[in-house]
C-alpha cells in the first residue's frame, strides 16, 4: 500500500530560516530512525528549515531531495499577526457551531484567506500521487497501478495540517485545534485499498518517539 510520512522542520530559528543547534541533533534523531522504513521519494519544502531537515535523512538514505514549492508554509496570519493555525480552540468553539467540511470557511475569520491555500494543497498532492497510481475519484482513490511505494515530505505545521485536514475529511479548524505538529514530528498515513479503491488511514500523528533531549 501507498505510505506517506508528513515531518515537519526541526527546531527552526525562523530569522535566518534554518534550524537551531537543537534542531539538527532532531533532523539527525530522526534520520536515524526512517533508515529503518525504506523511502522511496523525499520531497521538501523550497525553505531552508525544512531543507536541513532534510538533509540528514538523505545523506543517511541515500535519497535526492526533490523540492516542490507549493510544500512552502502558507500564509496564514489573517491580520495583527494572527496564525490561522494558532487561534485558539477555545475561541472558535465558544461560538457553539461546529464547523464541518462544507462550512468551515464561513465559520472562522480566515476561512477567505484559507479556502484557497487548502484547495491548492489538495489539488497539487492529488496530481503528485497521480504519478504513483492513485487517482483523485470523488472522496476516495482510485488505484490504477497499485505499488508500495513510501513518499516523505518535509514541511510546515501550517502546510501539514492543512493537507491532514482534506486527506482525512475532517474540517479545518478542527484540524488546526485537536491535532499537534510539533518540531521534527512524524505523520503517517496509508492508502487503505478495498479492490480497486483505497482511502487514506491516518496511522501516526505527531510522533516524537525520536526525540528524547
Amino acid at each position: 500500500m501507498l505510505r506517506v510520512f508528513f515531518i515537519r522542520h526541526a527546531e527552526p530559528d525562523y530569522a535566518n530560516d534554518t534550524i537551531t543547534a537543537t534542531g539538527l541533533k532532531q533532523a539527525v534523531a530522526l534520520a536515524n530512525k526512517l533508515t529503518k522504513i525504506g523511502i522511496d521519494f523525499l520531497f521538501c519544502s523550497p525553505l531552508g528549515r525544512a531543507r536541513e531537515t532534510a538533509k540528514p535523512i538523505a545523506e543517511k538514505i541515500g535519497l535526492k531531495i526533490t523540492i516542490l514549492d507549493w510544500l512552502c508554509e502558507l500564509n496564514g496570519n489573517f491580520g495583527h499577526e494572527v496564525w490561522a493555525w494558532d487561534v485558539p480552540g477555545t475561541e472558535v468553539l465558544g461560538r457553539g457551531v461546529l464547523p464541518e467540511m462544507h462550512n468551515w470557511h464561513s465559520i472562522v475569520p480566515y476561512g477567505e484567506l484559507m479556502l484557497p491555500q487548502w484547495r491548492m494543497l489538495a489539488q497539487n498532492f492529488d496530481k503528485l500521487i497521480a504519478e504513483f497510481g492513485y487517482i483523485r475519484d470523488g472522496l476516495r482513490y482510485r488505484v490504477s497501478s497499485p505499488n508500495d511505494m513510501t513518499l516523505v515530505f518535509v514541511a510546515h505545521a501550517g502546510t501539514i495540517l492543512t493537507l491532514l485536514s482534506y486527506l482525512v475529511n475532517f474540517p479545518l479548524p478542527l484540524a488546526y485545534i485537536h491535532f499537534s505538529c510539533d518540531p521534527s514530528s512524524v505523520t503517517e498515513l496509508i492508502w487503505e485499498r478495498r479492490g480497486e479503491y483505497a482511502v487514506p488511514r491516518l496511522v501516526r500523528l505527531n510522533d516524537m518517539s525520536h526525540w528524547r533531549p
